[in-house]
């Protein structure tokens, strides 16, 4: 697990490069993906059309596609190809596949057309794409199970970065496997903290395009994960009080952070 000094490091790069995100990503979570990344120092686009996408994709540093917005797959396949074409980081979200088997068909025709640099999603997903199973209850649906060996064969074979998060997040590209024990149980009482670490992955990826940065990203949003759990329950709040302090402690660490602020 990456230190919290090198976490600071890739943040401070963030800032300085300010990188436009292009997320294509579904409209539950729309806001609170662009509110991420903007905390993060970054500069979202949401941009979706079939017709724009390409341009925009361009223009981008970073591209992520989520299936929780199947309605515009046609536009991950077109701006998934210019962003790979041009060597810009892509992180795909396969939310739902353990659910449906028509998002992992799609998933999979994603995977090989695009040929994303990172996919993270939660065990359950992750042990649909390794065909474990195909049906769960629910796009959130949570397997306890989770080899990382597998994790590791699966990375090495689709050429990519994986991330399953849970308990325990396990990163692997398919030589190394790294994994990260921060978070926090409040974390899965909001929709959205997934899709909103696909987008910080996203953006630590323009840092450094590395299996390390990704796993600083973990770690970066399972401690803003265990702060905000912390000031909820000092304040005796809910989940909604979480969710507004988890986006507070992303932006001060991120772009209103001070030399004197300590991560």
């Amino acid at each position: 697990m990456e230190s919290d000094a090198e976490i600071r490091t890739y943040l401070n790069r963030i800032k300085t490069l300010h990188p436009v995100i292009h997320c294509i990503t579904n409209t539950v979570t729309m806001n609170d993906c662009a509110n991420l990344a903007l905390a993060l120092g970054a500069s979202p686009t949401m941009a979706h059309h079939e017709k724009e996408v390409e341009e925009i994709a361009a223009g981008a540093d970073a591209l992520v596609c989520n299936l929780g917005a199947t309605e515009c797959l046609d536009a991950m396949f077109l701006a998934g190809e210019k962003a790979h074409n041009l060597a810009h980081p892509i992180v795909l979200d396969p939310v739902g596949v353990a659910g449906s088997s028509y998002r992992r068909k799609k998933c999979m025709d994603l995977i090989r057309h695009i040929e994303p640099t990172c996919i993270r999603g939660n065990y359950s997903e992750m042990l649909a794409l390794m065909e474990q199973h195909n049906m769960a209850a629910g796009v959130d649906a949570v397997d306890k199970s989770m080899d990382p060996q597998r994790l590791k064969q699966l990375a090495e074979e689709l050429d990519c970065i994986l991330v399953a998060s849970g308990p325990t997040d396990w990163i692997t590209d398919g030589k190394r496997i790294e994994s990260c024990e921060r978070g926090h149980a409040m974390m899965s009482y909001i929709t959205g903290s997934g899709c909103m670490s696909t987008v910080a992955i996203a953006t630590f990826l323009t840092a450094d395009l590395s299996v390390e940065s990704v796993a600083a990203s973990c770690a970066f949003m399972g401690k803003a994960g265990e702060i905000a759990a912390d000031g909820t329950k000092k304040v005796h709040g809910g989940s909604m009080t979480f969710h507004d302090l988890f986006l507070d402690q992303v932006s001060l660490q991120g772009i209103l952070w001070k030399d004197n602020t300590q991560l």
